[in-house]
């Protein structure tokens, strides 16, 4: 059984591809090949995979906030979201592998992202009306799988320190609660953000409010050695948003969390080490586990392989009807 994950992530789209239960492999797409057709997702899988021989496939797209289960690709409207208003674009690599998968025979669902209309989410985090896209639930879902070994994989608390930073918490092996304030390239709008979008009428205030566009940095500039005072925010950023989830874990009735699951490439970086830091904080919460650089993509494939096998939903996340 063939079971694939596709994930829209800010450095390209990254695919997962499960072989049953064991991880077969994973790659990167460059978005911008993608949207000018150079290169498509059904033949970069098909040097790996015979298409045909794929049980189920599933994609996260953009803030996926216009769908509240995990649904089929064919009857998802307009991929899955309201608008892209805040992220600065509107087609491009993701999209194509979207609408490509769409169009091709490979049966595919779309993950939810969080936001204020998903079911097991603690009523505190209505507040937002979005808060992540897909390819953290995606995430969520393989730290799980990950923590499996570990623990029950029931109570705990995953967090990324990446281009966002962000933590969601799970309780009783549902997805209950979500922060997310600021990252390396993205932040939530505060009024000097909302100054500079209503007098330059930019598009991408969302990531005007990250470390790096705060600070004066490009992107390329910290690509390869990451700018010690943008790491150290980011740091921050983490253990701010882990300790802000574990009141919530005992309220919501699973107890405190048995571990702390780390994800995004800050957390991959070994000088500044953010992770051990993280894992030396927050060692008064619970133990700190480290996930792969392609969590959300393998995440994504474990959701379809949940679908195909009949889970009536995933980390709390209702599986539309006519798919269990």
């Amino acid at each position: 059984m063939v079971y694939v994950g596709v994930d829209h992530s800010t450095t390209g789209v990254k695919v997962g591809i499960l072989d049953g239960d064991e991880e077969q492999t994973a790659f990167t797409l460059d978005r911008a090949r993608l949207g000018d057709g150079s290169v498509t997702l059904l033949d970069a899988l098909s040097e790996r995979v015979t298409t045909d021989a794929i049980d189920r496939a599933a994609i996260t797209y953009s803030w996926g906030n216009g769908i509240a289960s995990i649904q089929d690709i064919e009857r998802t409207d307009n991929r899955g979201i309201k608008d892209h208003i805040g992220a600065g674009y509107e087609l491009g690599g993701g999209t194509a592998a979207y609408d490509e998968l769409e169009a091709s025979s490979v049966p595919a669902v779309v993950i939810p992202g969080v936001h204020r209309e998903l079911p097991p989410l603690h009523p505190y985090f209505s507040h937002y009306s979005a808060l992540a896209g897909g390819d953290k639930v995606a995430a969520i879902r393989y730290a799980q799988h990950r923590l499996a070994d570990e623990t029950d994989g029931e109570e705990f608390i995953w967090a990324c320190a990446s281009s966002s930073c962000m933590a969601g918490l799970v309780s009783d092996g549902a997805l209950r609660g979500f922060f997310h304030w600021m990252g390396l390239m993205h932040g939530w709008p505060d009024p000097e953000a909302l100054r500079e979008m209503d007098e330059d009428r930019v598009e991408d205030v969302l990531m005007r409010c990250g470390v790096l566009h705060r600070s004066g940095l490009e992107f390329d500039e910290i690509r390869e050695t990451p700018d010690e005072q943008a790491m150290e925010m980011c740091y921050w950023a983490t253990v701010h948003n882990i300790y802000s989830l574990v009141p919530f874990a005992h309220e919501t009735g699973g107890g405190p969390p048995e571990a702390i699951a780390l994800t995004g490439r800050l957390t991959r970086v070994d000088e500044p080490d953010l992770s051990g830091r993280v894992a030396e904080t927050c060692s008064d919460v619970a133990p700190t586990y480290r996930c792969g650089e392609y969590s959300s993509a393998y995440g994504a494939a474990h959701v379809a392989r949940d679908v195909d096998r009949g889970e009536p939903d995933v980390l709390g996340i209702p599986v539309a009807e006519g798919l269990a």
